[in-house]
């Protein structure tokens, strides 16, 4: 029985050994996000730790001391038969949403739509590494009417908290 148990955990260290590893250029795009991240005024209450996950995608979980509707966990991903990145994100409202994006010039800007009750709703976000930073802007159109911003901020590296 010990003998399984060893040769398990050591199955399970070597699968988890090397994430991260052998990147596409199009995989290595997103190594940016990989980190510990916080927002300005947020420092204490909110974290968001972003790192490879077996099949090099990059996973980030959210957590909030002050808001359990921030709480997410959320997915960046590269489609090579489609050409395309996919962001999937699960939030603490209950909400979901996948959005589908392309690296242009210096930045991502993922966008996606949904039908909510009578109206199309549709998102567009824009996250460009800034010198060790990562600026974030996502925008609504609602019918296909005028773009709306209606998040701006700068994700900057967490500092580890001491208990």
């Amino acid at each position: 029985m010990r003998r399984y148990l060893l040769v398990t955990a050591l199955l399970i260290s070597f699968n988890c050994l090397g994430q991260g590893d052998n990147l596409t250029v199009e995989q290595q795009r997103l190594s940016f996000i990989r980190g510990q991240w916080t927002v300005d005024g947020s420092e204490l209450t909110y974290i968001e730790i972003c790192d490879w996950i077996q099949g090099n995608h990059l996973e980030c979980k959210a957590s909030s001391k002050e808001d359990k509707a921030d709480n997410s966990v959320s997915y960046f991903s590269y489609s090579k038969s489609e050409n395309v990145y996919i962001y999937y994100g699960l939030y603490g409202n209950g909400s979901s949403r996948t959005l589908r994006g392309q690296w242009i010039d210096d930045r991502f800007i993922f966008e996606g739509q949904r039908q909510i009750s009578d109206k199309q709703i549709k998102w567009r976000v824009t996250m460009k590494p800034n010198s060790g930073k990562i600026d974030f802007l996502e925008e609504r159109s609602v019918d296909n009417g005028e773009w709306k911003e209606i998040a701006r901020f700068q994700y900057k590296p967490a500092i580890e908290q001491k208990n």
